[in-house]
């Protein structure tokens, strides 16, 4: 979704110091003089982490969105190894058996064809490289009465976007079809939250829908049209 509204949500979720420290480290920590790749690298938030974190290597992000792009490199000012540049998932700007390492958080959901992008991914991968993929599963669906509304936003955006809400538990199966030799699939629940949620997370998730929602009522008026 490319609303500048979810940019910014995005930015106010997200511990990107967490993230690196939780999944990052232990397969960085000991590279040196390598090459570090993001796949849908948004405004950057994770980048200047990682490039900071790790001087010794280069850090590379891209994204189809060239406003996003921008905040990225705005946002990366005085990481002289770090930078964001605009391009597409299915045909990246690299040679063969580029990056050591390439991690990719929350964008294979949105990917109409996410086995096309992995082959992509695992082609810029160097042999021994590691490829590591972060995305949610169950989005809504687990609700056991959704709304007549949600399963229609849902059924447009899978029709009008590819968005897959429940593209966590076919990752395997991804990456197996890319071509990766060794995978591993780890879970955890990611939204802990029983009761009331905090002010916070609600002002968030009421964001969330209301990018959502407008996304849905823009694309069912395209479909309209056809």
């Amino acid at each position: 979704m490319d609303d500048p509204r979810e940019g910014k949500r995005l930015e106010k979720k997200v511990n990107a110091g967490e993230f690196v420290d939780r999944f990052l480290r232990k397969h960085l920590d000991n590279l040196y003089n390598g090459r570090i790749h993001e796949a849908g690298c948004g405004p950057g938030v994770f980048l200047r982490v990682t490039g900071d974190q790790y001087k010794n290597n280069s850090v590379t992000g891209i994204d189809i969105s060239e406003d996003r792009v921008n905040q990225a490199n705005e946002r990366l000012a005085g990481i002289k190894n770090a930078r964001a540049m605009c391009a597409d998932i299915y045909e990246l700007p690299f040679p063969d058996n580029y990056f050591d390492f390439i991690y990719s958080r929350f964008l294979f959901e949105y990917l109409p064809n996410p086995i096309a992008a992995a082959k992509e991914l695992h082609r810029v991968c160097k042999p021994g490289g590691r490829l590591l993929i972060q995305d949610l599963d169950s989005q809504f669906t687990f609700y056991p009465d959704l709304s007549s509304r949600l399963k229609d936003i849902l059924r447009i955006l899978k029709k009008r976007t590819g968005f897959d809400p429940d593209i966590g538990r076919k990752l395997f199966s991804i990456g197996r079809s890319a071509g990766f030799s060794f995978v591993n699939n780890d879970t955890e629940m990611y939204h802990k939250v029983f009761g009331t949620i905090d002010d916070f997370n609600y002002d968030l998730w009421t964001l969330k829908l209301d990018v959502a929602f407008n996304n849905w009522e823009r694309m069912a008026g395209k479909m309209q049209t056809i």
